[in-house]
């Protein structure tokens, strides 16, 4: 579930972002084929960071299921040996 929402923040970003800089580009005056250069280049920029974005998540995701586990099994082990006292 958690999952879902940080997928449609992504979109939401990458898709405001795209209107945004396509909508900045459309108002400065250049010849169209220049525009569309300068679209492609944001674009690109803008899924970049997007990419670094998903990327530091899963990091961060990975790191504190690896900790919550390790925390699990310390608990387990300690509850063993007041089963076993």
């Amino acid at each position: 579930m958690h999952n879902s929402g940080s997928n449609g923040f992504i979109k939401g970003l990458l898709i405001g972002g795209l209107i945004g800089a396509a909508a900045a580009m459309l108002f400065a005056p250049m010849s169209g084929k220049r525009l569309r250069k300068k679209i492609g280049h944001k674009k690109d920029d803008i899924l970049d960071d997007v990419n670094q974005y998903v990327e530091t998540g899963k990091e961060k995701a990975e790191e504190l299921f690896r900790g919550g586990k390790e925390k699990v099994e310390s608990l387990i082990e300690d509850a063993k040996k007041i089963v076993k006292s």
